[in-house]
C-alpha cells in the first residue's frame, strides 16, 4: 500500500512521525502538524524509481564509457605513433649551424674575404647585440637562432669585381642541380671568384638537436654535428698593388671628369693577374647587411653600372693599341718588312672619303718617310692605312684572332665578353652590306666595327713581352682545406706559342720600346728611370661631343719583363696624357724597393714641346 507524501521527497512520513513521537508524544502530532504546515496536503510517495528510468540511465552510462574507450583507443593505438611524433616535435628542436665560407687570400697571404660570426632566425639576420639580448632574457626565440657566418670584405670596393659578393638564394635556384642542398635564406656567390668557385668555398652545414620545455626554452643538447668550413682560395693578386691601382685610377678619372675606367696588371711570364680594377666599383659588404637594401638597389639602378667588370665585360674600340696586331700581321704577310718605307702625306683619299693622320689633324704636321718602328713609335695612321691596303682585312682578322681577340680568353671570372672581330660575312649578316675598302683602313688602326675587352689588349701586350707566348689569364693560384693543406694548384696554361717569328717580334718590340722615349707618344714616361715599352691609344666611339677613350698598354722592364699593365678611361681624352700616367703610377709602385715609401723614379721634368708629341 502506498503512503502519502506529507513533507515532500526530502522528508518522509516516518521521519516526521518518529521525530514528533520521540519528542512530545503522539497526542500532539496532528496539532503540531497543523500549526507548522496549516495547508499541507500529503502526497503519495513512490520509494522505488521506475524500471524504465533505470534502464535508460544504464544504457546512457554504457554508451558514454564506450565512447571514451573508443577515443582512448583511437589516440593511443591507432594514432599513437603520430601523436608521439607530435609530442617529440614539441619537445625537440633542430638548429642549423651554418658552415663558414672559405677564406680568400691574396698572393702574400693577406685576407681579402672572410666570414664573421652571425645569427639569423630563418632568413632574418640579427646583429650581435640583438642575439645577446635574446640570450640574456632567456627568450624562447633565442633557441630558434641559427648560427651563421656573415661574409666580410676588408678592402670593400677595391677588390669587389675580383672577389664578387654573396646574396640570398632565389626561389628559382632552390632545388636545382647546382643548389639542391640549400635552403631558403642561404647565401650563394654572385660574380667574381665567389661565384666561379661557389662549390669550393661553400662548406657543409652542421646541426644541433636540443630538448626544450613547454615554453620553448632549452633544457639540454641531445646531439650536435659540427659544420665543415669551405675550402680557401689563394689568389694571384697583390692586395697592396690592387689598392695602389684603384687609388691611381680613381684619382685620374675624377681629374679628367670621366665616369668610368678600368686597369689591369699581370705577369708576362705566367698570365697571373696581379691586380684588376673597374671603376666605379661597389662595396660588396652591403649585400650581407639587410639594413642596406636601398644601397643595393642604387647599385643596380646606377647608369654607370658599378657592378659591371669593365676589365673583362666592357667592349671598346681599341684605337691605336691595335696597331701592335696590325704590325705583326703586316710583317708576317711578307708584303712589308723592316726596310719598307711609307710616306706620311697627312691625309689620303679613298673615293669621296678622306683618312687623316692624328698628328696632321691636331698640329697640321707630317712626318715624312716612316718605317715599321717609327710607325709604332709615332702611332702613324697613314702608315697603317697603307699597310691595311697592302695586306687586306683577312690578314688583319687572322692576326687578331691568334692574339686572343674575338673570343673569350678563359679567365676564371664570370661574364667575360668575346668582343667583336668583324668580317665580310659578319657585316653582311648584321649590317646588311658587304665589306668596303674603307672598313679595312678603319680596322688597321683599331676603329670601325672592331671591339675588344681591356683584358684582350693586355693579352696582346703580354704576348710581345713574353717573346711570343700567349698565356691564359687566371686569378686562383691554389686551393687549400681548413687545415692549410693544398687541395689543388693551378699552373700557367699557354696557347698561341711562337705564332710569329722572333725577327718580327723583335721589330715590334723595338717600336714599342721607342714609344715611352723622347720622340714617342707616351710623354709621361720620357723621364722614367726604368726602361719600359708600350703603346698609346686614343679611340673614337661615335660620341656626340667628340670625346675619345684613352688607352695605354705597356710592360717593363724591357729586359726580363716583370709586369704588364693596360689602362682604359672611358671618354677620358688622349691615351698619352690620361691613361699612361696611371700605368706610370703602377710601375713606380711595383719597381720601388720600399713599397711603404714609394720612390720617385724620374730623371727630370718633361718639357711642353715634348708633351705636344703625345697621342
Amino acid at each position: 500500500m502506498r503512503r502519502k507524501k506529507t513533507l515532500g521527497l526530502a522528508f518522509s512520513d516516518q521521519l516526521i512521525e518518529g521525530n514528533f513521537k520521540s519528542a512530545i508524544g503522539s497526542n500532539v502530532e496532528k496539532e503540531t502538524s497543523d500549526f507548522l504546515l496549516p495547508n499541507f496536503q500529503p502526497e503519495e510517495l513512490n520509494d522505488m524509481p521506475s524500471p524504465w528510468k533505470v534502464v535508460i540511465v544504464a544504457i546512457c552510462s554504457l554508451l558514454l564509457f564506450f565512447g571514451l574507450f573508443l577515443r582512448l583507443f583511437h589516440l593511443q593505438v591507432i594514432y599513437g605513433s603520430y601523436n608521439k611524433e607530435l609530442a617529440d616535435s614539441n619537445r625537440i628542436a633542430l638548429r642549423t649551424i651554418h658552415a663558414p665560407r672559405g677564406v680568400i687570400y691574396d698572393r702574400n697571404g693577406k685576407v681579402v674575404a672572410e666570414s664573421n660570426p652571425g645569427w639569423r632566425i630563418k632568413d632574418k639576420f640579427l646583429t650581435r647585440d640583438e642575439a645577446l639580448s635574446l640570450e640574456a632574457r632567456n627568450d624562447p626565440d633565442f633557441y630558434k637562432l641559427e648560427i651563421d657566418a656573415i661574409r666580410h670584405y676588408p678592402l670593400g670596393g677595391v677588390t669587389a669585381h675580383i672577389i664578387g659578393y654573396v646574396s640570398q638564394i632565389s626561389e628559382d635556384e632552390l632545388n636545382t642541380e647546382t643548389y639542391g642542398s640549400l635552403k631558403t635564406g642561404d647565401r650563394v656567390g654572385r660574380s667574381g671568384v665567389e661565384q666561379v668557385y661557389e662549390q669550393v668555398l661553400r662548406g657543409v652545414d652542421g646541426a644541433e638537436i636540443i630538448e626544450v620545455d613547454a615554453g620553448g626554452k632549452k633544457l639540454r643538447t641531445i646531439r650536435q654535428t659540427d659544420p665543415q668550413p669551405g675550402k680557401s682560395l689563394h689568389l694571384s693578386i697583390d692586395a697592396d698593388l690592387q689598392k695602389e691601382l684603384y687609388r691611381s685610377l680613381e684619382t685620374q678619372i675624377k681629374k679628367v671628369k670621366a665616369c668610368c675606367g678600368t686597369a689591369i696588371a699581370s705577369s708576362p711570364q705566367t698570365g697571373e693577374i696581379l691586380a684588376m680594377v673597374s671603376f666605379p666599383s661597389f662595396d660588396a659588404n652591403v649585400f650581407t647587411d639587410p639594413t642596406k637594401n636601398s644601397q643595393v638597389t642604387d647599385y643596380f639602378q646606377n647608369p654607370n653600372s658599378p657592378l659591371l667588370n669593365r676589365a673583362i665585360s666592357g667592349t671598346y674600340p681599341p684605337g691605336s693599341t691595335f696597331k701592335i696586331t696590325s704590325a705583326l700581321a703586316g710583317l708576317t704577310s711578307g708584303k712589308i718588312d723592316k726596310s719598307t718605307l711609307i710616306e706620311d702625306t697627312g691625309i689620303i683619299f679613298l673615293g669621296p672619303f678622306s683618312f687623316t693622320n692624328w698628328y696632321f689633324t691636331q698640329y697640321g704636321r707630317k712626318e715624312g718617310q716612316v718605317d715599321i718602328v717609327k710607325a709604332l713609335q709615332r702611332s702613324n695612321d697613314i702608315y697603317f692605312y697603307r699597310l691595311g691596303e697592302i695586306i687586306g682585312e683577312k690578314a688583319l682578322i687572322d692576326a687578331a684572332y691568334k692574339l686572343g681577340m674575338g673570343k673569350k680568353l678563359g679567365i676564371d671570372l664570370p661574364g667575360e665578353a668575346s668582343g667583336l672581330l668583324p668580317s665580310d660575312s659578319w657585316k653582311r649578316e648584321n649590317v646588311g652590306e658587304g665589306w668596303y675598302p674603307g672598313d679595312t683602313l678603319h680596322l688597321s688602326i683599331g676603329q670601325g666595327f672592331l671591339l675588344t675587352t681591356p683584358l684582350q689588349i693586355l693579352a696582346q701586350t703580354q704576348y710581345i713581352a713574353s717573346d711570343g707566348v700567349l698565356f691564359k689569364p687566371y686569378l686562383v693560384k691554389k686551393i687549400t682545406d681548413s687545415g692549410g693543406e693544398v687541395v689543388k694548384e693551378f699552373l700557367p696554361v699557354s696557347s698561341g706559342r711562337n705564332s710569329y717569328s722572333k725577327e718580327n717580334l723583335e721589330l715590334v718590340k723595338a717600336g714599342l720600346e721607342a714609344v715611352p722615349k723622347i720622340g714617342g707618344t707616351a710623354w709621361p714616361f720620357f723621364n722614367f728611370i726604368i726602361p719600359t715599352a708600350g703603346k698609346t691609344g686614343t679611340a673614337e666611339f661615335g660620341d656626340s661631343q667628340d670625346r675619345t677613350h684613352a688607352w695605354y698598354t705597356a710592360y717593363g722592364p724591357i729586359k726580363d719583363p716583370k709586369v704588364v699593365a693596360t689602362v682604359l678611361i672611358e671618354a677620358g681624352g688622349e691615351g698619352s696624357s690620361v691613361a699612361s700616367p696611371v700605368v706610370k703610377d703602377i710601375f713606380t709602385w711595383y719597381f720601388s724597393e720600399d713599397k711603404a715609401k714609394v720612390e720617385i723614379l724620374e730623371t727630370g721634368e718633361v718639357t711642353s714641346d715634348q708633351k705636344e708629341l703625345g697621342e
